[in-house]
Formats: C-alpha cells, sequence, structure tokens
C-alpha cells in the first residue's frame, strides 16, 4: 500500500511538473486567435502596439486571459489608437474562450465569444478556431468569424489563415492572410512576422504587414501559472 501511495505521489509530480514545463499558447503576433485556452487558473497578459503608416497612428493594445477550467476562459483587451501614443479608447471588449475538442488531441477547435463596449456598431463577435499540424514544424491556424450588431443582425464575416513555422524550441516565423469575407468590399489582407520565446511563460514578438495600408507592430506574452 505505501509503494502504491509512492507511486501515485510521483506519478502527480511528473504530471503537475509536466504541465509547468509546456510552453505558452498566445494569440500574438499576428491576426488568428489561437484555438487553445490558457489552462485551469492560469493568467496571461499579451501587450503590443502597432504602426499604421496609412493614418500615422499608433495601435497600442492589451489583452488578458484567465483560465476557469482546463477548457473554457473569460478574456478581456483594449485598443488605444490616435496620432499621439494611447490617445483614444477604440476598443474595450470582453468575451470567453471554449475549447471543444480535447487538448490532447491532433486537431484542436474551439469557439470565442466577445462583445466591444467600445465600437460604433458591430459590437458582438463569434469566433470558430482550427488549430492543426502538418508536421513536428510546420503548423496551421484557420479562423471564421462574424460580426453582428446590438439588435442580432448580421453586420459581415471575416477569416485568417495562419501558418507557423518553428525553426527551433525558441523561434518561429509565421505568415497569415486574413480579411472579410461576402460582402460588395471584400478584403484580403496579409502578415508576417517572428516570435521568440524567452522562456516557457515569456514570449517577445514582431509583425509586419498590410491591412488596407501598411503597419509594423511588436509586443510580448506573459504567462503566469498558478503555485503549486
Amino acid at each position: 500500500m505505501k509503494r502504491l501511495l509512492v507511486l501515485i505521489l510521483l506519478l502527480n509530480f511528473s504530471f503537475v511538473k509536466a504541465q509547468n514545463q509546456e510552453i505558452l499558447s498566445s494569440d500574438r503576433p499576428g491576426q488568428a486567435l489561437s484555438s487553445s485556452v490558457v489552462g485551469n487558473h492560469v493568467f496571461q497578459i499579451q501587450t503590443g502596439i502597432d504602426f499604421s503608416n496609412e493614418n500615422s497612428i499608433f495601435l497600442p493594445s492589451s489583452y488578458f486571459r484567465y483560465g476557469l477550467s482546463e477548457r473554457f476562459e473569460i478574456n478581456s483587451g483594449f485598443i488605444f489608437s490616435g496620432s499621439n501614443f494611447a490617445e483614444n479608447l477604440s476598443s474595450l471588449s470582453i468575451g470567453a474562450r471554449y475549447l471543444v475538442s480535447n487538448s490532447n488531441n491532433k486537431m484542436q477547435s474551439s469557439f470565442q465569444f466577445s462583445y466591444d463596449f467600445k465600437a460604433e456598431e458591430n459590437s458582438g463577435q463569434l469566433v470558430y478556431i482550427l488549430g492543426s499540424s502538418f508536421n513536428e514544424k510546420l503548423s496551421y491556424t484557420a479562423n471564421l468569424g462574424i460580426n453582428f450588431t446590438d439588435n442580432l443582425s448580421l453586420a459581415n464575416t471575416f477569416y485568417v489563415f495562419n501558418v507557423t513555422y518553428s525553426i527551433n524550441n525558441k523561434i518561429g516565423l509565421f505568415a497569415e492572410n486574413f480579411g472579410a469575407l461576402f460582402t460588395s468590399n471584400d478584403q484580403f489582407n496579409f502578415d508576417t512576422g517572428v516570435y521568440y520565446l524567452l522562456n516557457n511563460n515569456f514570449q517577445l514578438d514582431t509583425v509586419i504587414g498590410d491591412n488596407d495600408g501598411f503597419f509594423i507592430g511588436a509586443g510580448f506574452t506573459w504567462r503566469v501559472q498558478p503555485k503549486k
């Protein structure tokens, strides 16, 4: 009985240690939302700043995620805009993400719902997120979403398709195509960038692309895991 108890404790310790060593999963950089949730009682900050050349404006933003279980997280974010740093609050959203598939599956899917209190219209958003891999180094994430108004009428639909290549366990490159669908003015935009993991809980990133005009950005993701 004592041997069995010791074995159970060792297995439990190994499982906790493996969880702590698992690298973070961020929505940064780029437009695509990750199909993963952050995990039970895990808090994650995703912060960055973009510069749009078309209107010469800065777009500092932060996104906060907290896991209520291994499948469900709540999240909230804000975006400032203006020629001066953090001049106008243009977005203030709250939302939730639910992992549909088992996190151990090769193909992973989830739903994200959010509501933007600062949007003049199209304030609600629902996104289906699918993530999988071609091999150990090459993976992809697809987002298909709808924006709708306060009276629940459909405003527009959009997509993101992201392909990421892991050079090693620290550095990765990505490229993605994104835009609006089924509208009189369909959009097909593009960006690319790189991320660098300082450790399993902290990531730096940079991005460059075209979204109705040239833009460039940089930021970081910081994950805070619960104490064991």
